[in-house]
């Protein structure tokens, strides 16, 4: 099978580390002329789980690494996806599946981006996950640790009569078929979890204060105000009758973990992992307008309150002068019909 990853931070590098220790052919999109210098020249060294040193060709031509690709994976940040997915519509072929790790509503805004025509005419299959498939951080001089791999990842395609090859699953047997993009992007855990438990920290985030986020950051009132968020996304999947999990039973199912709590699960699953040295961070800057910006908007259109939800996006958006709700996603001219339509599609 052939590869193409799209994204040189952590997520691509491990992606594309661990596909090569396993004989795929593949090749890495990275903007940095450097980092591709470098790791066309010096190879990658994947460390943890998985380890040994691969070779990797990396580019900053993007017709070059997807041009002869059965799957294009999109690990970029969800700020990116609309720039990369304009990038890659005017080289992609005939019979490409392009998966986005993790979807934070990718596949969605790819079908916007690429068109209803494009995508049939040229049989593009469109996936995403509902969260990375490891955790991973690169060192960014030539090395990628990976030090846990999460299972039971939910992966939908755009359509059902699209699916996903065999071949794919079976290189990532963490992934399970989920029944839509609405479960995938909905049971992303991320979105829930980092914008609360960053803005009760941000005096010390602010200061550069070094400290672990979980362990140190996660109280029990911020882990209270979580579930409450929680709350509010899973009667938005109820009302659509997207199947959804829990925040902890979503951990425990990555890790195969049984914490009976939150507030035990996440020091107890992250009990190293410093927190941002910057409010100018993913966790606000990607978690909200992509994850908590789509939850509040739902519920606009299904008429269901969601006063923590908003109270975040609100907090964040005055503390940082930033519009997060206008740069989200906001599934705008669509009803509460349209919505059932498509969550069930």
């Amino acid at each position: 099978m052939t590869y193409a990853v799209m994204g040189g931070g952590n997520t691509g590098q491990a992606i594309a580390g661990y596909l090569k220790l396993n004989g795929e052919s593949v090749k890495l999109y990275t903007r940095d002329p450097q980092k591709a210098e470098r790791i066309s020249t010096q190879g990658l060294e994947v460390k943890g789980i998985y380890s040994g040193h691969v070779d990797l060709e990396a580019s900053t031509t993007i017709d070059q690494v997807i041009a002869e690709a059965q799957f294009i994976i999109v690990s970029t940040t969800a700020i990116g996806h609309e720039t990369i997915v304009n990038q890659i519509k005017p080289f992609l072929q005939p019979n490409q599946t392009i998966i986005f790790f993790p979807g934070y509503w990718g596949a969605l805004e790819c079908e916007r981006i690429l068109g209803t025509d494009l995508i049939t005419e040229k049989n593009i299959t469109v996936a995403e996950t509902s969260a990375m498939p490891f955790v991973s951080l690169a060192d960014q001089v030539g090395s990628v640790a990976i030090t846990k791999i999460k299972y039971n990842v939910l992966i939908s395609t755009l359509r059902k009569e699209n699916q996903i090859a065999p071949s794919f699953m079976e290189r990532f047997p963490q992934l399970i078929p989920g029944e839509s993009v609405f479960e995938t992007s909905l049971n992303n855990s991320n979105v829930v979890i980092h914008p609360p438990i960053t803005l009760f920290n941000a005096a010390r985030i602010d200061a550069s204060e070094r400290f672990q986020f979980y362990p140190d950051g996660a109280s029990p009132y911020s882990c209270n105000y979580v579930e409450k968020m929680d709350k509010e996304r899973m009667e938005i999947a109820s009302r659509l009758h997207v199947d959804l999990q829990s925040i902890l039973s979503i951990l425990n199912e990555f890790y195969d973990s049984d914490y009976p709590t939150l507030y035990e699960a996440l020091p107890g699953l992250f009990p190293t992992g410093l927190g941002p040295t910057t409010l100018d961070y993913r966790y606000l800057t990607e978690d909200i307008p992509f994850g908590l910006v789509p939850i509040s908007e739902l519920g606009k259109i299904l008429g269901l309150a969601t006063p923590y939800t908003d109270s975040i996006i609100s907090t964040a958006s005055l503390l940082m002068n930033s519009d997060y709700r206008q740069v989200g996603i906001r599934f705008q001219g669509l009803t509460e019909e349209n919505l059932r339509r498509m969550s069930m599609v």
